[in-house]
């Protein structure tokens, strides 16, 4: 019921900007599915056929409404049914109930699916859970391996794709108490699943649209692979956070939180329920690596979120021993006091260090494989070969993923603390640039400032000639009306306070032609450069360059 209330409460009606965005396209795509269309992927966004069918069902629920289709899909069966996944998780692991309403509202209020798409992910592992009823029934475990992995890739491509791997390197490498035979059979299982999805739904569009397979390969398979070969894979810089974000320490807590599962000395405490979650959240994280902001770190870190509970309950339980896959007893190691401490948490350290630095830094999708790489051979080589060094190995890993949010923090607060004296600049502006804008004015106080430091207008007190303000990706628009002003001298002075962010070469072309320097004022301490442009029909000016240094301004040296 919360999360019924919440997914209603936390919607706002969508106008025709949402129309023109990401959720507007699924909406779209809904749409002309409903009317008769048979879309078959996006492989950019992972969407396949079953899930615009899905989408249009709840856009015939919503009679065509934006707003009630964007509740369904977006918030009642992202954001709602997510909660309760994770609520129904806890209630299959048998977590003490408060635990389970902290993980449900952290999914609802803080790392929160954006739409049905990543409801998926919660799903999948709610059904692959090793323990329960699927445990003590083979050919049900069996079954569940088969199809859903089929089932997935008809709604998302690219979760099919990811979560298989994770399942499968959760059979290989992280699961107890089977024999190679069980884990090798487990691991065909799901990759059948996954081709029995691709082959069913490739005969399906032969049989009933008459598709062929070459055409069904352009929309599903490698062709379509051909158009994302100039995506970007961001750098994450994690001393570098948006100052504006509500939720900027997501992006400080997310690389700690993804990683902490496979520290050696925890991926030892934790079951293999909580093993099978932590990677299917390591190998999503292509999807914020991607794009480095809150909406698509949220998107996953309904995982990681439920991974970090569950391996801190569980790390306050008592050490678990569990039977390992040749029938003998794994235990924690006891830790064991040593003269190479120091230099095994060096080790530690460097694994650590080594895992960020590759996977959140390297610009390539190469850096999210090796980050997962790196992460699931740290854990299981720690299990096996560490032993009594596993704790010092362990300590020196996490002062470092621990001092990513911490240090992360501190900067944030030194940005929040910068960008609380922006004004210094404006102020900077008006006390040295002012006097040459009365000199090259002449007296008027008409004059464009461009592109930022609109409180100029205010602080030189004048007026814009234009009723454009924002130098935005698509001014551009404008240029019938501004060139003819710009060369006539309607627009008789121009403040320029920095480059443009967005070039705009009709516009400074014009600026050239129409227009000299008359003044320009470099700012050392605000490192801020500021031309006073004059129209030429003026005449003759007196042109200065200033360096504003130490409090003076003086000459700018030639050279």
């Amino acid at each position: 019921m919360l999360a019924l209330v919440w997914s209603a409460y936390s919607v706002g009606a969508q106008n025709g900007t949402f129309l023109t965005q990401d959720f507007g396209a699924q909406y779209h795509l809904a749409e002309i599915t409903a009317h008769g269309a048979i879309p078959l992927v996006d492989f950019e966004h992972g969407w396949n056929a079953g899930s615009f069918w899905v989408s249009a069902v709840l856009y015939a629920i919503a009679s065509g409404s934006p707003t009630i289709w964007y509740f369904l899909w977006g918030r009642l069966l992202g954001a709602g049914l997510g909660a309760v996944l994770a609520a129904a998780i806890g209630l299959r692991l048998r977590l003490h109930p408060a635990v389970m309403v902290a993980v449900a509202l952290g999914v609802l209020l803080l790392a929160t699916p954006l739409h049905i798409k990543y409801t998926i992910c919660l799903l999948w592992v709610f059904v692959l859970l090793p323990t329960g009823r699927l445990e003590s029934r083979p050919r049900l475990a069996a079954a569940a391996r088969v199809l859903l992995p089929a089932l997935v890739f008809w709604q998302y491509v690219e979760l099919a794709v990811l979560l298989t791997g994770a399942s499968g390197l959760f059979e290989l490498f992280a699961r107890r108490g089977a024999p190679w035979r069980t884990r090798i059979l487990s691991c065909v299982q799901l990759a059948g699943g996954f081709v029995l999805g691709l082959v069913v739904e490739a005969a399906a569009y032969k049989v009933l649209w008459g598709l062929s397979f070459a055409d069904f390969n352009r929309q599903v398979i490698l062709g379509q692979t051909a158009t994302h070969e100039g995506s970007q894979y961001a750098v994450w810089n994690f001393f570098d956070l948006p100052t504006e974000s509500g939720r900027y320490f997501i992006l400080a807590l997310y690389p700690f939180a993804l990683l902490l599962p496979f520290v050696p000395l925890v991926w030892q405490r934790i079951s293999d329920s909580t093993r099978l979650i932590a990677l299917a959240g390591l190998v999503l994280v292509v999807v914020p690596i991607r794009r480095v902001d809150n909406p698509h770190t949220t998107t996953v870190s309904a995982l990681v979120l439920l991974a970090v509970v569950l391996v801190v309950a569980e790390l306050c339980r008592p050490p678990l021993v569990e039977p390992d896959s040749r029938g003998t007893s794994e235990s924690v190691s006891k830790p064991t006091r040593s003269l190479i401490a120091l230099p095994l948490a060096g080790a530690g350290v460097l694994w650590a260090a080594a895992t960020l630095w590759i996977g959140f830094g390297l610009q390539s999708m190469a850096g999210a494989v090796l980050l997962v790489a790196l992460a699931v051979a740290g854990a299981v080589a720690g299990g096996a070969f560490l032993r009594g060094a596993t704790a010092a190995v362990s300590a020196g890993a996490l002062v470092v993923l621990g001092g990513v949010p911490a240090l992360a923090s501190v900067d944030h607060l030194d940005d929040m603390r910068r960008d609380a004296k922006s004004f210094q600049v404006t102020d900077a502006i008006t006390r040295w640039a002012g006097p040459e804008y009365e000199r090259c004015s002449g007296g008027t106080r008409e004059a464009l400032v461009m592109p930022n430091y609109l409180q100029l207008y205010d602080t030189l007190d004048i007026t814009n000639p234009t009723p454009y303000y924002l130098f935005h990706y698509d001014f551009a628009q404008y240029e019938d009306v501004l060139v003819p002003q710009l060369e006539d001298g309607s627009i008789p002075v121009i403040i320029e306070t920095m480059p443009l962010h967005t070039p705009q070469p009709w516009l400074t072309d014009a600026i050239h032609a129409d227009y000299v320097p008359c003044s320009i004022v470099r700012i050392e301490k605000q490192a801020t450069t500021v031309t006073i442009w004059t129209h030429k029909s003026r005449g003759t000016i007196d042109q200065r360059d200033l360096t504003i240094r130490q409090g003076e301004a003086i000459p700018t040296p030639k050279g």
